[in-house]
């Protein structure tokens, strides 16, 4: 048996819409065993056989490397990512699949193979590349490969996940998106990102609140977002409040231990993890 352990991550990174994403040590934990036939346990049954993520990623694997299939037992073991919230939770199922299917199959693809089936399935890097690799992670794409790179964040930085009960779907949070922006938008999300990584190894919470301001999708995506102005107003007081992957919640950066009271979200405090995937076998 084989036991997998994704943490979660918030893609984007207020300017770095589909590009950027941290991992938090923050798990969700699936088992996988050889069986006779495909089989589900601990799952949720609105996921079942012919709509569960993990499994379609597990299947995934096999169909695009032309390999003699091998069914599996999926378990649920532990699932301390909310789904539908931003934190990347259908990143876990993806990341978790493919590198089960990886061992199971004795395949032992390296891992920018591995990565690239990710994203294949996932469609964009910015979740899936930091909860498999861990830590903050920075994608771009040329010539039919992904390139990443890991960048340091201060520990002087303090993270909480504001979660609310609202679900939010990457599909409903895209289509408020513009199909074009104006030049000045553009240059706006570029001269700051290019700072970004600076701001982040050093701690300095004045020059990233001058970062951190996004014209790309946060001003379209906060409309969609439940209460998240009063929140945000409450967390610039003490930090930077920023959406964490899609939605609805709401990323919360300090220079230090700071608690929020919110009747409309509970605050999560999470920290940076550079390990990414965890596999016990």
């Amino acid at each position: 048996m084989i036991k997998i352990s994704v943490p979660a991550t918030s893609a984007n990174f207020c300017i770095g819409f589909d590009t950027i994403g941290v991992a938090f040590n923050l798990y969700n934990t699936f088992s996988f065993d050889k069986a006779f036939k495909d089989t589900l346990e601990n799952f949720d049954p609105k996921f079942g056989l012919d709509n569960n993520l993990v499994l379609e990623a597990y299947k995934y694997f096999y169909k695009k490397l032309n390999k003699e299939y091998i069914p599996v037992l999926i378990k649920e073991e532990l699932q301390d990512i909310p789904s539908s919230r931003g934190l990347g939770s259908s990143a876990t199922c993806i990341v978790a699949g493919i590198v089960a299917a990886n061992i199971i199959s004795k395949s032992n693809l390296d891992n920018d193979t591995l990565l690239s089936l990710m994203i294949d399935l996932e469609g964009h890097p910015d979740n899936v590349a930091p909860a498999f690799l861990g830590g903050f992670i920075t994608s771009f794409y040329d010539n039919g490969k992904y390139y990443t790179n890991r960048y340091n964040v201060s520990k002087d930085y303090h993270f909480s996940a504001f979660v609310s009960n609202q679900k939010l779907s990457t599909k409903m949070s895209r289509s408020v998106l513009p199909l074009n922006y104006k030049r000045e938008d553009v240059v706006s999300n570029i001269s700051r990102i290019i700072n970004l990584p600076r701001y982040l190894e050093n701690c300095n919470l004045d020059y990233l609140r001058h970062i951190l301001k996004d014209s790309i999708h946060e001003p379209y995506r906060l409309k969609l977002i439940d209460h998240s102005s009063e929140l945000i107003e409450k967390i610039n007081k003490y930090g930077i409040g920023i959406i964490s992957g899609s939605g609805s919640t709401i990323l919360g950066i300090f220079d230090k231990d700071i608690d929020i009271i919110d009747n409309n979200f509970i605050q999560i405090k999470v920290k940076v993890t550079n390990e990414g995937v965890i596999v016990n076998d």
